[in-house]
């Protein structure tokens, strides 16, 4: 089944990070599954889920459209920055 959410948060140097369905429901993203560039913090995207140990699993991500961030900007290009 095909759903649809939000990146609400990627870590470029580990890889993984988090999509908060439109169901409400948080899924982890391991890699870029499926998409030529890393994810975005705000980026729309649509998946597949998939069960694993870790909980909900999104694969077969896709770019849907590029999101705004909580501000209302469109999310930094670098992606997750930590904070300092």
């Amino acid at each position: 089944m095909i759903k649809t959410g939000r990146i609400e948060f990627y870590d470029r140097p580990t890889a993984w990070g988090l999509i908060i369905g439109d169901d409400q429901d948080l899924y982890v993203v391991r890699g870029r599954d499926g998409r030529g560039t890393a994810p975005r913090v705000g980026e729309r995207v649509s998946f597949e889920t998939q069960s694993g140990g870790d909980g909900k699993r999104a694969t077969e991500v896709r770019l849907v459209s590029r999101g705004l961030s909580s501000l209302g900007r469109e999310a930094p290009a670098g992606g997750v920055r930590p904070l300092r």
